[in-house]
């Protein structure tokens, strides 16, 4: 797997063996960023169930200020880790959190950390979605005008409003399907 664009165009990225991790592929990947170009630039970016890190270290190479990254394995966690230390010699901003994803949206949100654009990829499991969508409020950390993308299944329907957010529209490649989301108002 590689980094599609931006300052570390090219650059290989480790990735777990096994079924434990599901990457995002390259074409899914280019076509989230090509939606969210004039996003990116000097955002804050959120990626919840990163794995390997591909798309916040994607956002991190188009030019993302802060990346915070969240993966609840250790063993993954450190794939992801030689992955960053690897990019961001700097180590200055990026994150990892080692937990899981609701325990760290707690911790941002008691910090009151605010992102301008949170990915979430979670293990294509309905249980897994409607938890976060019910107890994550996820709304809590998006900045003003922010956005939510969750990378599900294609055959999980996603209801117009979760975690505190309202559907603007989906996006289907194959057996996948990118749902962007805004903060509800008020």
């Amino acid at each position: 797997m590689r980094i599609i664009a931006g300052q570390y165009r090219g650059q290989i990225l480790k990735t777990p063996r096994g079924l434990k991790v599901r990457p995002t592929l390259s074409r899914i990947r280019e076509s989230l960023f090509n939606i969210l170009a004039s996003r990116i630039e000097d955002s804050r970016f959120l990626e919840l169930y990163a794995g390997s890190g591909s798309v916040g270290l994607e956002a991190l190479s188009r030019g993302s200020r802060q990346v915070v990254m969240v993966e609840a394995d250790r063993v993954i966690a450190s794939i992801l880790s030689d992955n960053i230390s690897r990019l961001d010699s700097r180590g200055t901003v990026t994150e990892i959190k080692v937990c899981p994803a609701r325990q760290a949206v707690e911790q941002l949100a008691g910090r009151k950390a605010e992102f301008d654009i949170i990915f979430l990829d979670p293990p294509y499991a309905r249980e897994e979605i409607k938890t976060l969508g019910t107890v994550g409020r996820l709304d809590r950390l998006m900045a003003p005008q922010g956005m939510l993308i969750l990378q599900h299944s294609s055959r999980e329907s996603i209801p117009e409003a979760w975690a505190g957010c309202r559907k603007l529209r989906s996006r289907k490649y194959g057996e996948t399907t990118l749902t962007f989301f805004e903060a509800l108002p008020g």
